[in-house]
């Protein structure tokens, strides 16, 4: 038997909920019945008071370990759960063992004995470790979720880096595991992604993305990689499509589509070669209703950005769309080379300065370092996000860099969109914006080591401006930053005020865990390098519940039409909201960045002081690109703030939640 539907379960639960200031309605009533307003004071955050509730113990997450994560509602029931992983390779997770050797969990969101959530391990009983060969226990370090069959729950699709150097391989790749709707899961057939053991293809994988490439209802899968295995350092392993079938099985694409890299020299000069990649994110960069592919690129290479075509096809164009990396290629400042000058007289110009580091440093190969393609980034995860409402997408970049490497060495950064809308690929551009100028500053005195592993857009404060948590790791001074959006479009950082000034952060999880309207915060922290002296209790899973404001808000899952409409995830969908007359532009996308960012498949608007909505529409994914506009009721009123929504493609109806949830943050305290 099929679980209840989503909006039916959040319905019960408000039911159970519900306070004297929310009127409890009929689980059973008609759900495009139009609610009651339910407006908010509007009030923001003015950093008075903390906008973040560390609540790591209640949620019972105290014990667990763990620095990549993914979530999703695994059983419709409404609430977003969580898949916690250590990043360990070539090991599996034994459960029997005395104590149990522990990589992989996952913690269903479930009512707590007195009130309020907490997470329960339901690793076992969810056979979401099974395997091929009989055994408990699978090694993944990637996981994402999306409805790969369309029957109407979250499906997991997971990859594996896998350490080519070590001797021990438990024989694990990327595999598809399907879900019954209730949270237990089975593994799907073989296919491209989930090769044979005997296939050692996508041996280090590390970031996956989700697309419906073809537009025909059914969901793809993009697959970064690392270092090509056996291989000159300087080459990637081929970043990969795989096209799926609508029934958990995938076929690998790549070629087809045009995306297939070179790895000869004459490649690298004209940015046409296979790059090591740390991160996979898809977005709709130009406007054409078609996700186009991101690839962070590690080893100071170009970021790669593939952008789809009408006729099915994409192209590369990271180097001309400026998110390849900056402009600068001051090399000369570096002090790897100073160091080779230093090493041989006349070897340099005259004139070059001496060393300002003990040498040698990191080492300088002249004819290669000095390269346009050795001059970028070390990219982990690129953003996605409308950061100025103007209707389309904007980028963020979270890098590594260091003091020695110069200014050559690319920063984190925010890159806005410029391109028209409709734009051919050659015609992409982004603006990347000076970091003074935006106050985009990750940082401090202590720490001259730049270490960006995660990035997110999300609006925290529910104003209605985007704002971004930057998670800075590995290196002294390095911690979340968060940066909050001012109304001049310009950013300041509130992370110690926020209450989210978290050391050594990696992995993030983003989802409105408790729902009750904004977006909580999952983290994973490094015990690598110095953070050891932080977490010296090991990789610590803290939850930082949002208390931020008593703004308005709304939420919004799509449910697509399946083979021959959108994909029933949504993803790929734009949905735009307008309320005081102000346009918010979400993309629905799910994982993305370095070894899979969680995020769940709902789309978060703050609306600041608006109680009410004025249009919400929707570009569904499929091939005619139908834009659908959705009213409140048959006589199109206003559409009340503060409830979840549920949109189905070809309804043009929202569907409410019975009642508002209001308790559980700090406007209803």
């Amino acid at each position: 038997m099929r679980p209840r539907s989503w909006l039916a379960s959040v319905s019960l639960l408000a039911l159970l909920q519900c306070s004297p200031s929310n009127p409890a309605g009929d689980a059973g009533a008609d759900p495009f019945a139009v609610p009651a307003m339910a407006c908010r004071s509007g009030a923001g955050w003015a950093g008075d008071r903390p906008a973040f509730s560390r609540n790591t113990e209640a949620w019972g997450l105290s014990p667990v370990r763990g620095t990549r994560f993914a979530t999703a509602d695994i059983d419709n029931d409404g609430y977003a759960d969580l898949v916690v992983q250590s990043g360990a390779t070539n090991v599996r997770t034994n459960l029997d063992a005395t104590p149990p050797v522990i990589h992989t969990r996952l913690l269903m969101n479930r009512p707590k004995a007195g009130g309020g959530r907490e997470f329960v391990d339901a690793t076992r009983e969810s056979n979401f470790l099974a395997t091929r060969d009989g055994a408990y226990g699978r090694n993944n370090t990637i996981t994402g979720f999306a409805d790969v069959d369309n029957d109407g729950d979250n499906d997991a699709v997971t990859q594996v880096y896998l350490n080519v150097s070590a001797p021990d391989d438990p024989g694990d790749r990327g595999v598809v595991m399907l879900n019954d709707g209730s949270g237990r899961f089975a593994l799907a057939g073989e296919s491209a992604l989930a090769p044979a053991h005997a296939d050692g293809f996508a041996s280090q994988a590390s970031g996956i993305a989700f697309v419906d490439q073809n537009r025909d209802g059914n969901i793809d899968v993009f697959v970064s990689y690392f270092y090509e295995p056996n291989w000159p350092a300087e080459v990637g392993q081929q970043p990969s499509l795989f096209r799926g079938n609508g029934a958990g099985l995938f076929e690998d694409v790549t070629t087809s589509v045009g995306m297939q890299l070179g790895d000869q020299m004459a490649d690298f000069a004209m940015a046409r070669h296979r790059r090591p990649l740390y991160g996979a994110s898809a977005c709709d960069v130009n406007g054409d209703g078609m996700l186009d592919l991101l690839g962070a690129a590690y080893g100071r290479q170009w970021n790669e950005l593939f952008v789809s075509t009408a006729d099915g096809t994409f192209r590369e164009v990271g180097l001309s769309s400026n998110v390849g990396g900056d402009a600068n290629r001051e090399f000369q400042r570096d002090e790897s080379y100073l160091c080779y000058c230093a090493a041989a007289a006349g070897r340099c110009p005259a004139g070059t300065p001496e060393p300002r580091y003990m040498c040698p440093v990191r080492g300088w190969r002249a004819g290669y370092n000095d390269q346009p393609w050795r001059l970028n980034g070390n990219t982990f995860t690129i953003a996605c996000g409308d950061v100025d409402n103007d209707g389309d997408i904007d980028l963020y970049t979270a890098e590594i860099a260091h003091p020695d490497t110069g200014p050559a060495s690319d920063r984190s950064q925010l890159l806005r969109n410029t391109s028209p809308m409709g734009a051919t690929p050659e015609m992409v551009r982004f603006e990347r914006v000076d970091r003074t100028q935006s106050g985009l500053v990750p940082g401090s005195a202590a720490s001259q080591d730049e270490g960006g592993i995660s990035a997110v857009m999300f609006d925290f404060d529910r104003d209605g401006r985007l704002d971004i948590w930057y998670g800075a790791s590995d290196y002294p001074g390095n911690f979340g930053w968060m940066f909050r959006q001012k109304p001049d479009g310009t950013f300041e950082q509130v992370s110690s005020a926020a209450g989210v000034r978290h050391a050594c952060p990696v992995g993030i999880a983003l989802a409105d865990f408790d729902l009750d309207g904004d977006q909580d915060l999952i983290v994973g922290s490094s015990t690598a390098r110095n953070c050891a002296q932080t977490w010296r209790m090991g990789n610590e899973v803290h939850i930082y519940e949002n208390v931020a404001s008593d703004a308005n808000w709304t939420s919004i899952r799509l449910v697509g039409r399946g083979a021959g409409g959108a994909n029933r995830s949504g993803i790929g969908a734009r949905v735009r909201v307008t309320a005081g007359g102000v346009t918010q532009t979400r993309e629905i996308a799910g994982s993305f960045g370095h070894f899979g960012l969680g995020q769940e498949l709902v789309a978060h608007f703050g609306l600041a002081a608006n109680c009410a909505i004025e249009r919400i529409e929707v570009r569904w994914p499929d091939a005619a690109g139908t834009v659908e506009t959705f009213t409140a009721g048959a006589s199109g009123a206003a559409i009340p703030a503060n409830y979840r929504l549920e949109l189905r493609q070809g309804e043009g109806r929202v569907r409410f939640e019975t009642a508002p949830r209001m308790t559980a943050d700090a406007g209803a305290r």
